[in-house]
C-alpha cells in the first residue's frame, strides 16, 4: 500500500459479466480517454473468500439476505478483473469515476456513461464497480488484492491489455440481454414440447414464445395441456414483484425433457425477479 495516494486512487472491478460480455476493453478505452490510467491490477479466479467484507456496509444497512445471495451467483459466473486506477486530471478521483460509470440501475443510467451506454442488465449484472471514496478505495483494496495491493503496471498498459484480450477470448462473447434470455429460455420450452401442442397452439406458439409484451408467457402457458409441469416457467415474467419460480425446481423439470439453463441465463433470469432489468423494448 505504500506510496499508493488515494484521493486520486480509486478500485475499480471488471465483476464476471464484463469479461462474459467482453466489454473491457472499450471500458478501458473510456477510462484512458478520460484521464484514469490503470496502475495496479489482478484476476480474481473464485468468488473472494473475504466477500462479505466487501459487501458489510450494504449488508447490514440495505440487502437483505435473499438479495445478498445473488452477489454470489453473480461471481460464481467466472473471474473478475480488479484495478487501481489513478486519475491524472483532478483530485476529485472518485466523485469523477462515479459519474463516468452511471448509475446501479442501468435504466436510470444517462447516456454517455460506462452503464448507459454498454447496457448494464440490471443492478447485479452492471459491468463495473468502482469504490465510492478514498477509505473505501483503501479497504476494497485490501480485500480483493491483499497487502501487496496488486501486480504494478509501470506505465506500460500493453501487459494489462494483453492480459484482458486471453482472459475473452476464453470465453464465448455474451450478447445477450434480459428480453433475448427470456425469450430464447420460452422458444426453446415450446420447441422440447411441441409433440404435446394441438395444431391452434402450433400456430400462436412461436410469436407469443419471442414476444416481450407483457402477459405473453401466461396466453404461452395457457397453449399447453392442463397442469402441465413447465406451464409456470413460461408464464414467469422474471420481473421484480410478479410471481417468481424456483429456478433450481424449474432445472430438474426441464433435465426431463433434455433441456438446461446455461449460467447467463440462470444469472439473468434469477437477479431479475429481484432487480429491475434494462429492457430493449422500454
Amino acid at each position: 500500500m505504500t506510496g499508493i495516494v488515494w484521493d486520486r486512487t480509486v478500485l475499480f472491478l471488471f465483476p464476471p459479466d464484463a469479461l462474459m460480455r467482453h466489454l473491457c476493453t472499450p471500458v478501458l478505452d473510456i477510462l484512458e480517454e478520460h484521464g484514469f490510467e490503470p496502475v495496479r491490477y489482478e484476476v480474481v479466479w473464485h468468488r473472494p473468500p473475504n466477500q462479505d467484507a466487501f459487501h458489510e456496509s450494504k449488508i447490514t444497512s440495505a440487502w437483505k439476505a435473499y438479495f445478498y445471495r445473488q452477489v454470489d451467483l453473480v461471481f460464481d459466473l467466472g473471474p473478475s478483473l480488479v484495478l487501481l486506477v489513478e486519475d491524472r486530471c483532478t483530485a476529485d478521483a472518485h466523485a469523477r469515476l462515479r459519474a463516468l460509470k452511471g448509475a446501479s440501475d442501468p435504466a436510470q443510467a444517462a447516456p454517455g456513461t460506462i452503464r448507459g451506454d454498454l447496457r448494464g442488465v440490471n443492478v447485479m449484472l452492471d459491468i463495473v464497480h468502482s469504490s465510492d471514496s478514498p477509505q473505501d478505495s483503501r479497504h476494497e483494496a485490501e480485500i480483493f488484492l491483499g497487502p501487496g495491493c496488486g501486480t504494478p503496471l509501470d506505465g506500460d498498459q500493453r501487459a494489462l491489455r494483453d492480459l484482458v484480450a486471453l482472459l475473452e477470448a476464453g470465453i464465448p462473447k455474451e450478447s445477450r440481454e434480459f428480453d433475448d434470455v427470456r425469450a430464447g429460455v420460452r422458444s426453446r420450452v415450446v420447441a422440447a414440447i411441441w409433440h404435446e401442442l394441438d395444431d391452434e397452439a402450433r400456430k400462436l406458439a412461436p410469436e407469443l414464445a419471442a414476444s416481450a409484451r407483457p402477459g405473453a408467457g401466461a396466453e404461452l402457458a395457457a397453449l399447453l395441456p392442463p397442469r402441465h409441469p413447465l406451464a409456470d416457467l413460461l408464464a414467469c415474467e422474471f420481473l421484480p414483484g410478479l410471481p417468481r419460480v424456483d429456478l433450481r425446481r424449474a432445472a430438474a423439470l426441464l433435465a426431463c425433457y433434455g433441456l438446461a439453463l446455461d449460467r447467463w441465463e440462470q444469472a439473468v433470469l434469477q437477479t431479475s425477479m429481484l432487480f429491475p432489468p434494462l429492457r430493449r423494448s422500454g
